[in-house]
């Protein structure tokens, strides 16, 4: 108790550093961010630096006698282990960091200087004293390879910076920034230390590196996971697109293939352009599940018109179709206006008391908006009815996410019952012109 009291007491900042992290490793144990291996591995070695300084200065306090001669002692045997374990593992967190940061640079050629220190030191511990050594009163003394330890860390921290220009140069500069942070600090430690302006800070140091990086892999672990989360959403927006775009109306399709049954034997000409207007409509719907990106407002209003033509096989005159077009030249996403008009058909003109009437498209342009009307005067609805609108009513929510997501655009629908609907669709231009290239 006295020992962990003491190491407390006396590290207090490093003990408080280290809990931190460990805290912190704990917090993130779910999401284990890559590179949590490495900082645990630093805290464990920093951790047995701290205690291992802790123990000196505890014995230094309490059992250390200036005149006695320790020569033979096992006091003796206990400062040089220290000594040698505090000169391998400070160098050792710097590979580390290294591995950390660059987890696919060769390991072992990397780990020469680290080997070489280590070779060192136990030399020197059943050997020569050749990088320090102890006089009969504990007093410590540099021995002619002391500043191995150093050349070895410095080597590492030149790497590091190595490696953070390379980051800046590949535009990761806020990882190229952090790792340009961290050397700057411990060098700067280093510096004060040789200046005999402070003493014992680069435990503390380290510490503090290892939490700024920490920290910095939290956030892009986040940042990935925000990613993974971003392109797992547009991958299921895109399923359900592919699967409401695949789920071709049977009724459409019945009536469709009935009406040119009835023409086969009144008109083979009207016959064969109507198989070949339903095989565009169907190549079509087929060709816009693997669509990606945006298609021009032209091609949108081409498929209606082969939809339409086809559905007028089945109303004839009863449905009257009119475009006014004043806008040709922007984007939008894929079957965003042939679902409106069918649900005009459908639901407005086709459910109207008389079974018939006219609808409507046009485009036109604002300051800030691409504009699509498609108005019909068919039977109408409440709009507060829309939030509860079943499936038969093809794709309005769908067409209304898809164009927000896809372009920044916006439906609105009016309608008032028994007088008609208008759906309005906005494209932004800004964004627009921008993905069209205009």
């Amino acid at each position: 108790m006295q020992l962990i009291s003491y190491l407390i007491s006396y590290n207090f900042v490093s003990v408080a550093l280290i809990i931190g992290i460990i805290v912190l490793l704990i917090e993130n144990r779910k999401e284990r961010p890559h590179g949590t291996e490495h900082i645990a591995v630093i805290v464990i070695l920093l951790s047995i630096i701290v205690a291992n300084a802790a123990i000196r200065e505890l014995f230094l306090k309490k059992v250390y006698d200036a005149d006695y001669d320790y020569r033979g002692d096992p006091a003796m045997y206990f400062m040089y282990f220290r000594t040698a374990v505090e000169h391998i593992l400070f160098p050792m967190i710097a590979y580390i960091e290294i591995l950390l940061i660059t987890p696919n640079v060769k390991r072992y050629l990397l780990f020469i200087p680290e080997g070489i220190v280590i070779a060192a030191e136990i030399v020197n511990l059943f050997g020569p004293k050749i990088i320090f050594s102890y006089n009969s009163h504990l007093d410590y003394e540099d021995g002619i390879f002391f500043l191995a330890p150093y050349f070895a860390g410095m080597i590492y921290m030149l790497l590091l910076l190595r490696y953070s220009i390379r980051f800046f140069k590949s535009k990761d500069k806020t990882k190229g920034a952090t790792v340009i942070f961290i050397v700057f600090l411990t060098i700067l430690e280093c510096y004060l230390e040789a200046a005999y302006i402070v003493v014992d800070l680069m435990d503390e140091i380290v510490a503090l590196d290892v939490i700024v990086f920490y920290f910095y892999l939290i956030s892009i672990y986040q940042r990935e996971m925000e990613e993974k989360l971003r392109i797992s959403q547009l991958e299921l927006e895109k399923s359900r697109r592919v699967l409401t775009l695949s789920q071709i109306q049977p009724h459409f399709m019945y009536n469709s293939l009935t009406s040119i049954i009835y023409l086969c034997d009144k008109d083979t000409n009207k016959t064969k352009n109507a198989l070949i207007d339903f095989s565009k409509y169907l190549r079509q719907n087929l060709d816009a599940m693997s669509r990606n990106g945006l298609v021009s407002i032209k091609e949108e209003l081409e498929h209606t018109k082969i939809y339409l033509s086809l559905e007028k096989l089945r109303f004839d005159d009863d449905l009257n179709i009119e475009f006014d077009i004043r806008d040709e030249m922007f984007m939008l996403p894929v079957l965003s206006v042939q679902p409106m008009v069918e649900n005009a058909v459908k639901h407005g003109i086709n459910s109207s008391d008389s079974g018939c009437g006219t609808v409507r498209i046009s485009t036109d342009e604002t300051e800030t908006h691409h504009r699509i009307i498609i108005k019909d005067d068919g039977a109408g609805f409440d709009t507060a009815e829309l939030d509860s609108l079943d499936e038969s009513h093809i794709g309005i929510n769908n067409v209304r996410k898809r164009l927000r997501d896809e372009c920044g655009g916006e439906l609105i629908i009016n309608s008032v019952p028994d007088e008609g609907t208008e759906c309005v669709i906005l494209i932004p231009k800004e964004k627009n012109d921008e993905n069209s290239g205009n």
